[in-house]
């Protein structure tokens, strides 16, 4: 089996677009909130999100095809070129037929659906923009980014809720380990729509719900109360060691192992309350010797899963539990089902630089939730290892464990 390396980041988030202005905003603890832009919220009783700003695309992408992606393509797109340059990638000198692109995204082109469908019921098919329609397919954000690079090999979408971009990037390293392919495009991306924020909100998911504490993103804080949506985009350049030795590419990290389990619930909104399927997906992940330094954990501010995931952690852990470093990248850029892809990078940056990243806007203790959660601005540790968790509602978990390659 091939030994497996990133070698390059590419990240669109509302906190920073690239690696240095990224890494730059989430060591500082920089948050990506602000009230919504682009549609009316005045009605909920929701009104922030973390949003991206938009970058002129033409600077990443063919002007002629710029033209023919709707946003979330041109979203990721524009990571995967950042991602091939951080890399030192010379597409033009690689096999295009051994290097692909495995892209997790929950809803994929969820504004060009709400364009497609609004005009549909409000002028009838004939008058409905026929380009809209290609657009609004999951696969078409590879699509559009595989012919933007000449990609011919693996080509695949992925959506598992909030796990999906790790489902991408598991599923890169298992086609790298076994010779598919010699380098892999592996991440995800997400948009803010003004329909899924109605429905989030409609279902109670975001904050404040109806608490007394105000509306914001507090993983592990004693009063949070629901997530705020977030959008971004986040690539890894992949590829097989022997191939990153050989063209003399910097390694960030190597993957190391995964986890993935399922957990018959009792809702596709519920999380496993005890978190003994979440430990499951960890300790496949870090296998039969724990030991790991920092995770990057899938806390959402929630109540559900932030005393799930340390439930889990302490499983896992046991007395080690204490010594390890957690933080909740989310807190910065937000919940989104893609948000695997920007904390994948942020994992391995750490990993890389030697520097945890914070957990922002944690003030108040909560009992169950009593681990190192970095909460005191980003800290300097040697980091051996560092484990990525992801948990969607529903019963998807995947767990990936990353460390520094020698």
């Amino acid at each position: 089996m091939n030994r497996v390396v990133v070698t390059g980041i590419g990240i669109l988030s509302p906190i920073g677009i690239g690696v240095e202005e990224f890494w730059q905003s989430c060591i500082a603890g920089r948050s990506g909130i602000r009230p919504i832009q682009g549609f009316e919220v005045g009605h909920l009783r929701s009104h922030l999100g973390y949003q991206v700003e938009d970058p002129e695309y033409k600077h990443y992408i063919k002007p002629t095809n710029v033209r023919r992606m709707d946003r979330i393509s041109r979203m990721v797109t524009a990571s995967v070129k950042l991602a091939i340059q951080d890399a030192g990638l010379e597409m033009g000198q690689e096999d295009p037929e051994r290097i692909g692109i495995m892209i997790g995204t929950g809803l994929g082109s969820s504004k060009t659906v709400d364009l497609f469908f609004r005009d549909l019921v409000r002028n009838g098919p004939q008058e409905v923009a026929p380009l809209l329609f290609q657009t609004s397919v999951p696969n078409a954000i590879c699509s559009h980014a595989s012919i933007e690079f000449g990609i011919k090999g693996i080509n695949t979408t992925f959506s598992h809720k909030e796990v999906s971009a790790e489902s991408a990037i598991v599923h890169a390293f298992e086609a790298l380990r076994r010779g598919k392919a010699e380098v892999v495009l592996a991440g995800g991306g997400d948009e803010i729509s003004e329909p899924l924020y109605n429905v989030y909100a409609t279902l109670g998911a975001l904050s404040p719900q109806r608490s007394p504490h105000p509306e914001g993103m507090r993983p592990f804080d004693r009063t949070r109360n629901g997530i705020v949506l977030g959008e971004g985009s986040g690539v890894v350049v992949m590829e097989t060691l022997d191939h990153a030795r050989g063209r003399g590419a910097t390694i960030y990290a190597e993957v190391v192992g995964y986890g993935m389990v399922g957990w018959c619930n009792d809702g596709v909104w519920s999380y496993d309350r005890d978190g003994s399927s979440m430990a499951r997906a960890m300790s496949q992940a870090v296998g039969s010797s724990p030991q790991v330094d920092y995770i990057c954990a899938a806390a959402n501010s929630t109540q559900a899963l932030d005393q799930a995931e340390t439930s889990a952690i302490k499983k896992v852990f046991g007395k080690e539990a204490a010594q390890i470093s957690v933080s909740a990248v989310k807190s910065m850029i937000g919940e989104f089902d893609a948000s695997g892809g920007i904390r994948a990078c942020a994992a391995v940056l750490s990993i890389h630089e030697g520097i945890i990243p914070p957990t922002i806007n944690y003030r108040q203790p909560d009992a169950e939730c009593d681990l190192d959660y970095t909460t005191q601005g980003a800290k300097n540790k040697a980091i051996a290892s560092a484990l990525l968790n992801g948990f969607a509602n529903g019963g998807t978990h995947i767990c990936i464990l990353f460390k520094g390659c020698s």
